[in-house]
């Protein structure tokens, strides 16, 4: 890849997720919106948005990026940390993303709020295994006692637990243990989820929480005087907007019926675990990088502030591929395929020189915020 940087490619349709790419929460103003993927060639590479608001992207390595802006330090030890990733998809990149502010990156409250993420990841994974569990002794025995949190565990409901995994093990042709393993594996599966149906603890629901209050802020603002919005371009984030709370909502029910029937859940994992790891993944990658979105409106206070996010939104919303109609049962205009609005400028001095560096620290905080 030369040093000087290419053309942007012309728009397309895209056809899956994975060739959209996944959002990265980089703290350069010059690299809002820019997407992680795969490549044949060089394993990853990074799409970003043309600066200039146009039509297109750039398609670029890490020495591309260089020549289009000087990318923090945060930036440049997050792209690195994206070359030990087995797969880039929604849940590594977050990963790694948490890893980076960890370590001091983007800040100590990012630091912070990454420890914080880290802790409670780990903690509702354990949930999750134990509702599981659990779930397979009430599907074996009704009678015995319905348990709905952590808080209720107990060394028997752990042997009992133990007992009906043994049970069914030989007509799911594994061993107790194994199914033991399995049922760990779908519980870290599900826990960004959530298990209960009216779980609204884990992460997508809060992410869908808070995508709706901004949605619904926005829609508040818009009304509440015409003036507020900007050549129109404040009405199609928000449509955009309430069609992904639609659509992720619509998604994440579906696939929090699954858990309902613990034993068919675990037949499907043995069978095709690929498949359900396929399935799950779909919420994921229909709210990704909307939670940058949201959060930019969420930390504008001021009608100054608000236009100005307006505009900064606008070129991130996450524009749904063609795979999209295949997963929700939901009516999906042909215009959801495209990109809902541009916003041009003939220079970028706004977020370049010493107006970076406010941008820079926004950006950092908004790393706490979604962390």
């Amino acid at each position: 890849m030369p040093d000087a940087a290419p053309p942007p490619t012309e728009s397309h349709h895209l056809a899956t997720f994975r060739s959209r790419g996944v959002a990265v929460p980089f703290t350069s103003p010059l690299l809002a919106g820019t997407r992680v993927r795969e490549a044949d060639r060089t394993g990853i590479e990074l799409v970003v948005p043309s600066p200039s608001g146009g039509r297109g992207v750039y398609i670029l390595n890490w020495a591309g990026v260089r020549a289009l802006c000087n990318p923090t330090l945060h930036d440049t030890m997050l792209f690195r940390q994206f070359a030990s990733l087995t797969a880039i998809d929604p849940p590594n990149v977050r990963d790694a993303a948490l890893q980076v502010a960890l370590n001091g990156a983007a800040g100590r409250e990012a630091a912070a709020a990454a420890q914080a993420a880290i802790a409670r990841d780990a903690s509702q994974r354990v949930e999750a295994q134990f509702l599981l569990s659990m779930a397979v002794m009430e599907q074996l025995d009704p009678s015995s006692p319905k348990v709905r949190s952590l808080a209720e565990r107990t060394a028997d409901l752990d042997r009992r637990a133990s007992l009906a995994l043994h049970r069914i093990a030989p007509s799911l042709g594994r061993t107790g243990a194994q199914l033991a393993l399995a049922l760990i594996a779908v519980g870290d599966l599900f826990a960004p989820l959530g298990v209960a149906q009216d779980d609204r603890e884990a992460r997508t629901p809060r992410v869908l929480v808070r995508l709706r209050e901004a949605h619904d802020d926005l829609s508040r603002w818009l009304s509440a005087d015409a003036g507020n919005d900007i050549s129109g371009v404040g009405q199609a984030v928000m449509i955009a907007m309430r069609r992904a709370c639609k659509s992720g909502q619509a998604t994440l029910e579906k696939i929090r019926a699954v858990p309902a029937d613990p034993i068919a859940l675990l037949k499907r994992w043995i069978i095709d675990g690929d498949g359900v790891v396929t399935a799950v993944a779909r919420c994921g990658w229909l709210l990704d990088g909307w939670e940058r979105v949201g959060l930019l409106w969420l930390s504008a206070r001021t009608t100054a502030s608000r236009r100005a996010a307006l505009l900064e939104m606008a070129p991130m919303v996450p524009v749904l591929p063609r795979e999209a109609l295949e997963w929700t049962d939901l009516p999906i205009h042909a215009k959801a395929l495209e990109e809902p609005c541009r916003v041009t400028s003939r220079e970028d001095t706004w977020r370049t020189g010493a107006a970076a560096f406010a941008l820079v620290e926004r950006n950092e905080k908004l790393l706490a915020m979604s962390a």
